[in-house]
């Protein structure tokens, strides 16, 4: 974990980008193992609320990024997020692989939800919960295309996709 505060003299946030842990439900041909996996233990929940509870000590408005591994398949994710707003984490973000339903992503009280779509995995199913969350709720969202070089051309398709719902996204090519 580590901070980044502004420049702006204006902005007094901290921002954090919270590493949730190695944990994914993927298994991506492009992801080492030493970044990604799936039999990684996921943090205890005594360590989640101390974290928290140190941020909030910071005495500054703080923006919450959850990363990971795949931070939603943590057991006590919605439970975290509920502890965040509740000690006063002004706002949460969270970066996600979409196969969570979409009532996961609708009942949690976060401010923006990042979207990595891999597209060695079942992108028209996370297509339609990314759409589903859009139309259906008032979260900022944003969909980032994972393409690795095989799949470009399915990746422009996915962001012509993309556009014509009004979803904003980037196309990130793996190398």
């Amino acid at each position: 974990m580590f901070k980044v505060t502004s420049r702006w003299p204006h902005q007094n946030s901290i921002k954090v980008e919270w590493n949730l842990g190695k944990r994914c439900n993927y298994d991506c041909s492009y992801c080492p193992s030493s970044i990604h996996d799936n039999t990684s233990p996921h943090q205890d929940w005594a360590n989640l609320q101390v974290t928290v509870d140190k941020l909030i000590a910071l005495g500054k408005p703080i923006r919450l990024s959850f990363t990971g591994g795949e931070p939603c398949v943590h057991p006590k994710f919605r439970e975290l997020i509920q502890y965040c707003k509740h000690v006063g984490i002004s706002w949460i973000s969270v970066t996600t692989n979409g196969t969570m339903p979409y009532e996961f992503y609708a009942s949690i009280p976060v401010d923006q939800i990042v979207f990595s779509l891999h597209l060695e995995y079942d992108w028209k199913r996370a297509f339609n919960t990314v759409e589903s969350v859009v139309n259906l709720t008032n979260k900022k969202v944003i969909a980032q295309i994972m393409a690795h070089h095989d799949y470009i051309p399915a990746a422009m398709q996915l962001r012509a996709k993309c556009l014509l719902a009004e979803i904003p996204s980037t196309v990130r090519r793996i190398r």
